[in-house]
């Protein structure tokens, strides 16, 4: 059994910690790149997974080049937001191509997350704190890696 990672395509390694706003991309196949961004950074709050890591989008958005699309927030999320460490910009899985502040639109994205797959009826904000509802995009409590998001991709291609 292999234990090599191929769902991303590794391109530009960077040390800089991303800041929110980063717009970045993955190439889960050759010269086919799709967006992320980040929308937090440095999190804080009650999930200790989470303190100092970052909140990423994946937009489906497919480009055959590493140019940022204009209207990148009317694109559809690939999956639920998700919380990731710094891997993926170190080993070059995730690129940076630009900075656009974050929208009025990807700040009131409907999302939480959950901390039993059993019930699945009680969801937090990153904050930690209990939501009164089921957000539209929801996640399993945890803290991710570029190894996460390159099977995401994959699942949805």
């Amino acid at each position: 059994m292999s234990t090599e990672f191929t769902e991303l395509i590794a391109m530009k390694k960077s040390r800089k910690r991303p800041v929110a706003g980063d717009v970045f991309v993955i190439q889960p196949k050759e010269s086919h790149f799709y967006f992320g961004k980040v929308i937090q950074t440095n999190i804080q709050g009650k999930n200790l997974n989470f303190v100092g890591m970052n909140l990423i989008y994946m937009y489906n958005c497919l480009s055959h080049r590493k140019e940022i699309p204009t209207n990148l927030d009317e694109h559809e999320l690939m999956f639920a937001p998700t919380v990731v460490n710094f891997q993926g910009w170190l080993k070059g899985y995730f690129e940076k191509v630009g900075n656009q502040p974050v929208t009025v639109k990807e700040q009131n994205v409907d999302y939480g997350f959950f901390d039993d797959f059993e019930t699945q009826d009680k969801f937090y904000n990153l904050a930690g704190e209990e939501l009164n509802h089921r957000p539209q995009y929801a996640r399993f409590d945890g803290l991710a890696s570029y190894g996460y998001v390159g099977r995401q991709v994959h699942r949805v291609l």
